[in-house]
């Protein structure tokens, strides 16, 4: 960065105390590191540095702007140059962009009014012509902002056959051609057989458009690798080295014992099936027509297929990146009437690694308890010194965790070190730990698992990158349009860890992953498990739900290692009842009735048979809100919408703290005698009448109204 004339002096002077070839800069400001800082204030008074960066960071923004109004009025000659021109500033052009010298936005003014007058005398003329269907977009090169143009037969005039009017009425719709409707539901299926071949087309026209629909990794960190061309599986193997030098002794006495393991990553076919009513086809038709600007430019060129294929592959790529932590992989049935959930479609992240940890035991977890905001820097740090001295020195690792768990180590981290004077955003890195980059993986928010390992060893596997776009049209001649895609996709940990013995001291340098030691699935997340007929169930997985059309006794549970927790939960709506039984490699208090709706939970033991720890006889139900307990005459609308008296006398309701405008609180009593409670118009409270609650069903219900809770509804038994 070069300052200007006024400023080159005081840089000098800068640059000379602080031994540097350039000032440091980092966000159009100087960018003095801590240590740099303190030699500044040796050197100078407070005033004095204070002003010195002000007048840097001035002179370093009217650069800025000079530069940008600059570098645009480059852009809009580039875009009026002939290609003679172009060629001929090229060859003057031998070092492009060297220097940082203000450039000279005068003469490229003058320049650029040239080129506009030039420009305007062109469409004099052609206006003065007789129509032709050369489109005036390409004249004018795109690069003003004119109002979009239409060729007499193509959308936009670019010639694109997916934007020809001829058999596209979708494409006339857009233009004003027509005002009526496309016939998505003609017999001949005409209109569908045009689309779809329009589809094939815009791939093969529009590469960029269609490597933009899967850009960052679908949402996925940009710092994990890909791996193409990957059919079924892939195997990386790994090998361990145990202590191999000794003293000089006579004997011959060899210790090089090693062991290769082999990581398999499996790659999931996933298919995508549309179906839609010829109105409903319509109805995104209208859609498209409706985004359009008739004032001004269509810079995008967003023809219908691009609108269709961006609509349907939105939802997709949010779908494979939750899937690519969340997934557990279920077999749908040949027989299958429901479609599966996207969650079964494969195996993510997080049920790869529940499996090395806790079936396979190829890694040791470290026993830390459970984060929580008061104590996320200290578990970070004791989570990060658990590791071997020479992992946690050792350069790009990354530390996975939930956004809330880093925002909560960001402002734990601020108020022990009293840092909170500016907001910079999240920190990218522990303190102290610059070789770990902190990465905040959206799909593990509400989970406390928390995750090391290097960067380069998480590796997301694709057949072909473009297939996941490839999608077809179909039409039965029923009304009916469909939509369909098939693709590969999967993701894998190159190297997890290594078995050896309990107790073995080397147990942590032997893995590739580290991590705390909690749950890595909600207690109610299911995985579904399909009737082969058996009884038995081979489990993938510890938390089990049968499917609604199960219909056979199951005798065994086989597949999980001693420790493991299994659940099976019940369906209330099968057809018949069905008993878990304790027969085969289950030991149960009594049989338990599947279709109760109900969950078993056993454990496995180190004999590898099942012991039960609890069950439940009906559906869990779902509550959005613990309601709040109550004994006190004031409420606070902060902590909940649902009070429960739990008082051991009768009390008065008098205030109610704290709710915003539209909210709504539902106020309960106790069944106990002599402990009513009384609600009344008084304090910022309005009732139509005083309401006692003299039960525990009793109820009456406020909404906050300009500062007044005012009663909408009561409940009181006669």
């Amino acid at each position: 960065m070069k300052f200007s004339e006024k400023l080159k002096a005081m840089a000098s002077s800068f640059l000379v105390m602080l031994n540097l070839k350039e000032i440091p800069i980092a966000d159009g400001k100087v960018n003095f590191s801590d240590e740099q800082t303190k030699l500044l204030e040796a050197e100078l008074t407070p005033e004095m540095l204070e002003k010195a960066i002000n007048a840097f960071n001035t002179d370093i923004a009217e650069n800025s702007k000079v530069k940008g109004i600059s570098d645009e009025i480059k852009q809009m000659l580039a875009a009026m140059e002939t290609p003679e021109e172009a060629a001929a500033n090229k060859a003057k052009q031998k070092n492009p962009d060297a220097s940082d010298d203000a450039p000279d936005v005068k003469a490229q003014l003058t320049a650029l009014n040239a080129k506009i007058k030039e420009r305007d005398n062109v469409i004099t003329k052609l206006l003065g012509d007789a129509e032709s269907d050369t489109p005036l977009e390409r004249i004018l090169n795109t690069q003003a902002k004119e109002i979009m143009k239409h060729s007499a037969t193509h959308l936009f005039g670019d010639a694109k056959a997916f934007n020809a009017f001829d058999g596209r009425n979708w494409n006339q719709l857009a233009a004003g051609k027509t005002t009526k409707a496309t016939d998505w539901t003609a017999s001949d299926g005409a209109n569908i057989q045009k689309l779809n071949g329009d589809a094939e087309l815009y791939f093969r026209e529009n590469p960029k458009f269609i490597k933009s629909l899967q850009r960052d990794n679908f949402g996925l960190p940009m710092a994990w690798g890909k791996t193409f061309n990957v059919v079924d599986k892939i195997t990386t193997a790994s090998i361990t080295t145990a202590e191999i030098t000794q003293g000089r002794k006579l004997p011959w006495l060899p210790k090089n014992k090693q062991s290769i393991q082999a990581e398999e990553g499996r790659i999931f076919p996933i298919s995508i099936d549309i179906e839609y009513q010829g109105h409903e086809l319509s109805k995104i038709e209208a859609s498209w027509l409706a985004s359009f600007n008739t004032e001004g430019s269509q810079y995008d060129k967003m023809t219908f297929v691009r609108f269709l294929l961006t609509e349907l592959d939105k939802k997709a790529r949010l779908e494979d990146r939750i899937a690519s932590i969340k997934g557990v992989y279920v077999q749908t049935p040949d027989n299958a009437t429901t479609a599966g959930s996207y969650l079964n479609r494969q195996d993510g992240l997080l049920v790869q690694i529940w499996r090395a940890r806790d079936v396979r035991k190829v890694y040791r977890a470290f026993k830390l308890g459970t984060p929580t905001a008061a104590n996320s820097a200290d578990y970070i740090n004791k989570l990060i010194t658990s590791l071997p001295y020479e992992v946690r020195t050792a350069n790009g690792l990354e530390l996975g965790l939930s956004p809330t768990h880093l925002t909560n180590y960001k402002n734990r981290i601020e108020h022990i070190h009293g840092t909170q004077n500016d907001y910079k955003g999240k920190p990218t890195y522990p303190r102290d730990y610059p070789n770990i980059k902190f990465q905040e993986l959206l799909d593990l928010e509400g989970s406390d698992f928390m995750y090391i390992t290097q960067t380069e060893n998480l590796d997301i596997l694709e057949n072909r990158p473009k297939e996941k776009s490839w999608y077809r049209f179909g039409f039965d001649g029923k009304r009916k349009i469909f939509i369909l895609n098939d693709y590969k996709l999967g993701i894998r940990l190159k190297h997890i860890g290594t078995t050896v013995k309990e107790g073995d001291p080397a147990a942590f340098k032997v893995q590739s992953v580290w991590s705390n030691d909690v749950p890595l699935f909600p207690a109610d997340f299911f995985a579904p498990i399909y009737d082969d007929g058996t009884g038995v169930i081979n489990a993938t997985f510890n938390q089990l739900k049968v499917d609604e059309a199960w219909k056979t006794d199951i005798t065994d549970v086989k597949g999980l290692a001693a420790g493991v927790i299994v659940k099976i939960q019940g369906d209330a709506d099968l057809a018949s009842a069905k008993n878990v039984k304790s027969t085969g490699n289950m030991s149960l208090a009594s049989n338990f009735d599947l279709s109760s709706g109900g969950t078993l939970t056993m454990i496995v033991l180190e004999d590898n048979t099942l012991k039960e720890l609890s069950r439940t006889t009906e559906p869990e139900v779902v509550t959005e809100e613990t309601a709040v307990e109550y004994d006190s005459a004031t409420l606070d609308a902060a902590e909940g919408s649902e009070f429960n008296y739990v008082g051991a006398a009768a009390l008065t309701i008098t205030e109610i703290l704290n709710g915003v405008q539209g909210q709504t609180v539902k106020i309960f009593g106790n069944a106990a005698a002599s402990q009513d409670v009384t609600i009344n118009t008084v304090g910022n409270i309005k009732t139509t009448s005083a309401a006692v609650l003299k039960l525990e069903t009793d109820s009456i219900e406020l909404v906050l109204v300009d500062g007044v809770w005012t009663e909408f509804n009561r409940t009181i038994s006669a």
